[in-house]
């Protein structure tokens, strides 16, 4: 018989440290769980001395690469991932995340490190691979990983999703038979949190633009964090990597805007809402994002929060306007955050009921 996957479990911690095996961990409902074990199998090069074909395998490697498709519950345990994929976090207690007094709200604020801004912690992910009976259910465990990539998308009719792209060492990764693993949360986390793009008080916007929200029919808004190249953290005598390096940060955005007038198509290619010819000069503006959940925090009547935002970013419009039969007229643009002369690069605001030591990374 066929196996399903839904009895599957998707984990993750914070470590103390490099080579520390995460402590405490935290499960999350997912979609599609690809995380896994990736060995550099390869053939030799052709040899003289046979018959023309291949004459010896060999490793070059191993490592842990994937991640998880989620719909996030801001509810708790989605800020670690937050902090795992920025960096750095702080928390106002009774506060949401536009700095209003809120009672029994807590905002948390994740930010890449002032300290380092290429620092991301060490983590340890989990996963559950179920059997033909529990007996043969599989474990896996990924320790020295970080996240490389988070992708929210942000539909106007459904529930947000965050894609979670994780590189790990693979060094000592256990395969567990059976696996009789514990969680912080008892419990996953319920739909309640979940935030939906069409719920009443989310916004798309540009504010240096327009006080005025975005008629943005769908956009996505990524973190990508660059890692060193594999071969260039490997050393002579162990198939692991030594290291994950991180390079480079970027924050991308992408949206679909329905036409309702020129002013912003023309503020991008023209630099005035107004303008009549090309500049030469790039358009940079600012991004806040805001979605909330269907469901109340219990504790205060307000819905959950999520607000996405970085200070400068390169804004262009990808081809033309369009103009097809039976279609609404779209503008599709593209953003890439730039190095802002003040404020942070990227910032992920989660409003919860979550109190504000929740998120202290383990030492």
């Amino acid at each position: 018989m066929a196996v399903t996957a839904q009895s599957g479990i998707f984990s993750f911690g914070g470590q103390s440290a490099k080579g520390t095996i995460a402590a405490t961990y935290y499960q999350h409902r997912g979609q599609n769980i690809d995380l896994g074990i990736v060995s550099d199998d390869r053939i030799g090069p052709p040899e003289v001395g046979g018959i023309s074909t291949p004459t010896f395998p060999y490793r070059a490697g191993v490592s842990a690469t994937g991640g998880a498709l989620l719909n996030p519950r801001l509810e708790n345990t989605i800020g670690w991932l937050f902090y795992g994929g920025m960096g750095a976090w702080s928390a106002e207690a009774n506060k949401n995340v536009f700095g209003t007094t809120v009672t029994g709200m807590t905002a948390h604020t994740f930010i890449f490190s002032t300290t380092l801004d290429t620092y991301l912690p060490w983590m340890t992910f989990r996963k559950h691979i179920p059997g033909s009976s529990t007996t043969n259910d599989q474990g896996e465990i990924y320790i020295d990983s970080k996240i490389l990539g988070m992708t929210i998308a942000l539909p106007n009719d459904g529930p947000l999703t965050i894609r979670v792209d994780v590189m790990g060492r693979a060094i000592d990764t256990q395969f567990v038979g059976d696996p009789s693993w514990t969680y912080n949360n008892t419990l996953m986390e319920d739909y309640q949190s979940i935030p939906v793009g069409c719920a009443t008080g989310g916004f798309f916007k540009v504010p240096d633009f327009s006080a005025s929200a975005l008629p943005v029919v769908q956009a996505t808004f990524t973190i990508a964090n660059q890692p060193l190249d594999p071969r260039q953290e490997k050393i002579f005598g162990s198939p692991y990597l030594e290291d994950i390096t991180i390079i480079q940060r970027n924050l991308a955005v992408e949206m679909m805007v329905k036409w309702t007038d020129p002013q912003l198509y023309n503020s991008i290619l023209t630099g005035s809402t107004n303008g009549t010819q090309w500049s030469a000069n790039p358009w940079v503006s600012d991004l806040d994002v805001y979605a909330v959940s269907g469901g109340l925090i219990s504790t205060t009547g307000a819905p959950y929060q999520i607000r996405l935002m970085s200070e400068a970013v390169r804004y262009a419009v990808v081809g033309g306007i369009q103009l097809a039969g039976g279609q609404a007229v779209m503008m599709r643009i593209r953003g890439e955050a730039i190095a802002p002369s003040s404020g942070n690069f990227a910032t992920i605001k989660l409003g919860n009921g979550a109190n504000a030591t929740q998120y202290t990374w383990p030492t």
